[in-house]
């Protein structure tokens, strides 16, 4: 243990340095200017994609710090043998076309991002005083039939005029990114190490977690609800100061157990059936494990900032997929892109409170007591200071949102029973949400119905689990809509009931009023 407890020690200091480094460099770079140059300059000279390119202090490298589809420090080139390098040596705006017959490092690029150049305009971002070039501003893709002119050399020139400052404080300040790379490593490493160690095969826990009155359910609390003790409160803080989502990322939001991992499994193969996701993106194979549709607060908890990066990285310019268990109001993002989408789940009371006395009974983080009784959990779900919060508000608040952060058009509402009963309206219904207009056709639909039944998935899992990293033989346990029935007694089915109306109003038991709402209908 005092091996386990050391490399710990040891994680936890250089994941406390790294978040250090974290602050310091969002604190210095203008995310905000550079994303707005990004989207003017695409949109002034009517291209496809814009990126900001800094040169590396020794001068053999150049690396993407902002642009279209990608992420900071994605893409990576040679200056001797790419046309931002060609740019930074000799100072001017170069116009290159019939790029998909010509050798250089756009090539390299197209083949990690499945984007293809066609023509370029690149041109020079200098430094304040106007005696260096410190990057290069680039538009790829005029629209078809058009080419590149003068007028959008002068134009871009004047966008790269405005981003001289920041691009100089950014390039005065590389070496840190040089420490946050060297401390991502380590912490990997660490990580590793202590997984190693512990042997236990779940999930690292953060200390200090207290036990809710009468024993069980350890947690932490963020602002004011609690949370299981595999998520770290600073990670969900870190989140939250900085992260901020884009245009191709698709949130699943439920609360714990009202089918999670069916509705994962109904989005990722909807997306792989409309997008072409190349190899090296973890959704390609169809994984709904951590690794490929992450929660984002384990995610980062367990695996700091170097490797919450990497995913980003891995699945830039597609729909990326993530779930969150989290109230509307606790969500752990900064900003979010009035693109980016969100499908909320929603399950019968009684149902969701059978499958969480089950679940977190039989998980080995939680130290739930074994005398705990069915009818005991009920009177704790229907007091609503479990995880996540109280079921009933939790609903209402995604389908209600107090703020305007989300539009109508953002969110998809669907019944945990229709994904069971429904499936080829299911997936139609997410295809036309994830992209509008786009239609399945009777083979993949059948596909994909199959492929989400319970029986599959469970068997699916159990033989090659990828990145999924609970066991299907204990977690995935019935998969029906009426589960409840015989399990709780009639005073527990009375009192959830009359809850049930209390807060979602007289009528149906199994859900809210969705009018209004975009659903499956």
């Amino acid at each position: 243990m005092t091996n386990v407890r050391d490399a710990r020690a040891r994680l936890k200091a250089a994941t406390a340095e790294r978040e250090a480094l974290r602050r310091r460099w969002d604190g210095l770079r203008n995310r905000e200017l550079l994303a707005l140059a990004v989207l003017s300059a695409t949109r002034m000279t009517q291209t496809e994609r814009c990126g900001i390119f800094l040169a590396s202090p020794d001068g053999t490298e150049v690396w993407l710090e902002a642009g279209t589809d990608v992420i900071e420090r994605q893409i990576r080139v040679r200056q001797d043998n790419s046309m931002v390098g060609e740019v930074l040596r000799t100072g001017a705006a170069l116009i290159r076309e019939g790029l998909t017959a010509k050798d250089g490092a756009h090539l390299e690029v197209s083949g990690e991002t499945s984007f293809v150049a066609r023509d370029a305009l690149s041109v020079p971002i200098r430094n304040v005083a106007g005696s260096a070039v410190l990057g290069v501003l680039q538009v790829l893709n005029r629209e078809p039939g058009s080419s590149f002119g003068e007028a959008d050399v002068k134009v871009l020139e004047e966008v790269a005029f405005l981003l001289q400052e920041a691009v100089q404080r950014i390039h005065a300040e590389q070496d840190l990114l040089d420490t946050a790379g060297a401390l991502d490593r380590r912490i990997e490493q660490l990580d590793r190490r202590e997984s190693a160690l512990r042997g236990d095969g779940v999930l690292r826990t953060f200390a200090p977690a207290v036990a809710m009155a009468g024993g069980g359910f350890l947690h932490h609390r963020f602002q004011g609800t609690a949370y299981p003790p595999f998520i770290d409160p600073s990670a969900t803080q870190a989140l939250l100061d900085s992260w901020d989502t884009d245009e191709n990322d698709v949130f699943l939001c439920t609360h714990q157990k009202v089918g999670t991992h069916l509705a994962k499994k109904f989005l990722v193969e909807v997306s792989r059936a409309l997008f072409d996701y190349p190899e090296s993106n973890p959704l390609a194979g169809g994984d709904i494990g951590h690794g490929a549709a992450p929660w984002p607060e384990v995610f980062y908890s367990q695996h700091g900032k170097g490797r919450f990066d990497e995913f980003l990285r891995a699945t830039a310019g597609r729909p990326r997929h993530w779930y969150v268990h989290c109230a509307y109001e606790d969500l752990p993002i900064r900003r979010i892109h009035p693109r980016s989408r969100f499908v909320v789940v929603v399950r019968d009371p009684r149902a969701v409170a059978v499958s969480q006395y089950f679940f977190w009974a039989r998980h080995p983080l939680l130290q739930v007591p074994s005398s705990l009784g069915l009818d005991e959990f009920v009177s704790l779900f229907l007091g609503g200071d479990l995880y996540f919060g109280d079921y009933h508000d939790h609903v209402l608040g995604w389908l209600r949102r107090a703020d305007a952060r989300i539009s109508p058009e953002q969110v998809l509402v669907l019944r945990f029973e229709d994904l069971v009963t429904r499936k080829h309206d299911v997936a139609d219904r997410l295809a036309d949400f994830l992209e509008p207009g786009a239609k399945l056709d009777a083979g993949t639909r059948q596909a994909i119905a199959e492929s989400t039944e319970f029986k599959t998935m469970k068997e699916k899992i159990t033989r090659d689990p990828g990145t999924f990293h609970l066991n299907p033989k204990v977690y995935f346990r019935a998969g029906q809509t009426r589960d409840w029935e015989g399990r709780l007694s009639p005073l527990a089915v009375e009192a959830i009931d009359q809850k049930t109306q209390a807060v979602w109003g007289d009528g149906d038991l199994t859900c809210p009023s969705l009018e209004g709402l975009r659903t499956l209908d």
